[in-house]
This record gives C-alpha cells, structure tokens and sequence, in this order.
C-alpha cells in the first residue's frame, strides 16, 4: 500500500478527483485552500499572490500508482508544464 499526497492548484480539483476515481484509487481525504511557495511561486488566496492549492491523501494499492502519476503528467502536459502539481508517496500500513 502506498500513500499519495498529491498537491495541486484548485482549478483543477474536479479533474483530478475524477482522474482518481478513473484510475481506481479506493478514496482519499481533500485539504482546500492550502497555501504555500514553490517552483510556480506564491499561492496565498490574496491579490498580490493569487491562487490557492488543494491537497489530496489517497492511499492506494501500489499498483495503482504508476496509472495516478502518468494520468497527472498528462494533466500538466495539457497546460504547457504550467500547472502546479506535485505527488509524493510513502510506503502505507492500514491498521483500520
């Protein structure tokens, strides 16, 4: 089992949800409004430094993974490498 924290701007939450749903994930957790610094610079929801971030905790079968990551880079593919996504995984233990 793997646990995937994805974090991405929230205009695309709907699609990366569905993409989840596409790909098999069993479920998640959503985080809104997130802000934070990173490679596509500030989001902190304000006029200076519009936007916000979402966060998504999906644990899921390690198989599942690659499908998840490569349905991601396509997103971001679509938006010219522009769209702020990032997916980190660590091994899961499910206790309940």
């Amino acid at each position: 089992m793997r646990l995937l924290f994805i974090v991405f701007e929230a205009s695309v939450e709907n699609r990366v949800v569905a993409m989840l749903e596409r790909c098999g994930a069993p479920g998640y957790t959503r985080f809104a409004g997130a802000t934070g610094d990173g490679k596509h610079g500030p989001r902190e929801g304000t006029p200076v430094w519009p936007g916000l971030n979402n966060l998504i905790l999906a644990g899921m079968p390690e198989e599942i993974v690659p499908m998840v990551v490569e349905s991601l880079q396509k997103l971001e593919d679509e938006r010219g490498g522009r769209l702020a996504v990032k997916v980190f995984s660590v091994p899961a233990d499910e206790y309940l």
